[in-house]
C-alpha cells in the first residue's frame, strides 16, 4: 500500500511460490546494539532481515558464510510505526530481527 493511496498491482499467488527460495537471498546484516553485543557473550548473534526470510533459509546462509554450526534460529517480529510527514501519514515497513544460536566454542568474526 503506498503512502498516497494508490495500491501497487499485487502478483497472483501462484507466481509467488513458482519463484524459488535461493532467489529471494537472504543479506546477513548483523544487528548492532546494546542487548545485541550482551548476547554475543553468550554464543547469540542478531540480524536484521527482510520480512520473506525464513528460519531455514538464515541457517544455511550464516553457516555456509561463516562455517559454523547453527543450533537454533530465534525470530523477532517488530511492530510497523506510524509515521507522518506533514499532511501525509502511514506506517513505516515490517521490520524483522532474527537471533541466531551457535554451537559452543563457536563465534562469528566481528569487526573492532
Amino acid at each position: 500500500m503506498a503512502l498516497l493511496g494508490r495500491k501497487k498491482p499485487s502478483l497472483p499467488v501462484s507466481a509467488v511460490h513458482a519463484q524459488p527460495k535461493a532467489t529471494l537471498g537472504v543479506a546477513l546484516v548483523p544487528l548492532v546494539s546494546e542487548k545485541s553485543a550482551r548476547l554475543q557473550t553468550a554464543g547469540q548473534y542478531t540480524f536484521v532481515v527482510g520480512p520473506q526470510v525464513t528460519k531455514v533459509g538464515l541457517k544455511k546462509a550464516v553457516e555456509r558464510t561463516y562455517n559454523v554450526r547453527v543450533i537454533g534460529v530465534n525470530s523477532v517480529r517488530l511492530p510497523r510505526k506510524f509515521v507522518r510527514r506533514g499532511r501525509s501519514q502511514g506506517f513505516t515497513k515490517v521490520r524483522r530481527h532474527m537471533i541466531v544460536r551457535l554451537s559452543a566454542g563457536q563465534s562469528l568474526p566481528t569487526k573492532a
